[in-house]
């Protein structure tokens, strides 16, 4: 549980330590720490200052995000997007099916026009049987 006298920093390493007791995936050092910031919403690009206090924010719920290498400490700089914390920096992105690639239009007419000759003709053999 955070104490509202805490710190930012201080409840970031709390989360963080707990996080890890835990074992949650994906896996956190608890000298991590120092790379995570606390935002006051999922839609806040703003962080909040590691030396203000939990209680003087004015929410109970907060955002923790993995924070920019070339970002500094300073919530005045804080106009980024970044990761949120559970995303993993190593996804594989796999291709579209091939059925959502758009095929020209002329193909796309030709092989409309193939398809329904060949129902056509299907039905034709079944009805002689």
């Amino acid at each position: 549980m955070v104490k509202l006298g805490s710190t930012v920093d201080q409840t970031i390493k709390l989360v963080v330590d707990k996080y890890s007791k835990e074992g949650r995936s994906p896996k956190l050092d608890r000298g991590s720490a120092t790379g995570f910031e606390l935002h006051p919403s999922y839609f806040s690009l703003q962080c909040l200052d590691k030396s203000e206090l939990i209680g003087d924010v004015g929410s109970r719920s907060f955002y923790l995000r993995r924070g920019s290498s070339s970002h500094s400490s300073n919530a005045a700089s804080a106009s980024f997007v970044s990761e949120p914390v559970a995303a993993t920096s190593n996804a594989v992105v796999a291709p579209p099916p091939i059925f959502l690639i758009p095929l020209p239009g002329f193909l796309a007419r030709k092989l409309g026009k193939i398809v329904r000759r060949t129902r056509k003709l299907w039905r034709f053999l079944t009805c002689m049987q």
